[in-house]
């Protein structure tokens, strides 16, 4: 009987460890989503300000980006440099969900409303944005980018 009672003990404590180590990723998961969310926020800011240095610091040197309607990648030059062409007058970023993909890796998607000019035209966008992110050296940056437009 003693040893029926330990076994069940044993299995108790275990199972309430494994609970309490769960717990502890998710936390620290839910910390990292929170930090990678605020460094997109810091993307869009630092391209409205036309602040190169900052956004060159956010994009990962591998960088990528596709959007609709071009013929080809763009890398993180192309990006960097895109501030000189295009003022991003006004945007809202929401539904955001940043979806962990490994220990320094996460994919994030989220929707912007944003308002721009381009060679004397003003345009405006609804689209969905799709990007991969990755932590190197403690830092989070901006490995992909896919915008779709939306209806």
């Amino acid at each position: 009987m003693n040893r029926a009672l330990v076994a069940v003990l044993a299995f108790f404590i275990l199972f309430a460890s494994a609970l309490m180590a769960q717990e502890r990723r998710a936390s620290n998961s839910e910390l990292g989503t929170t930090s990678i969310e605020a460094q997109v926020r810091k993307l869009w800011a630092a391209f409205q300000k036309k602040d190169k240095a900052t956004l060159s610091s956010l994009l990962d040197d591998q960088f990528r980006m596709f959007e609709e309607g071009l013929s080809a990648f763009a890398d993180k030059k192309a990006e960097v440099n895109a501030v000189d062409e295009f003022d991003l007058l006004n945007y809202t970023l929401s539904d955001f969900t940043v979806t962990p993909t490994g220990p320094n890796s996460a994919a994030v998607t989220y929707i912007a409303q944003y308002e721009g000019k381009a060679n004397g035209e003003t345009s405006k966008a609804k689209s969905v944005f799709g990007e991969v992110w990755v932590r190197k050296n403690g830092a989070w940056k901006d490995l992909y980018l896919q915008e779709t437009y939306m209806k």
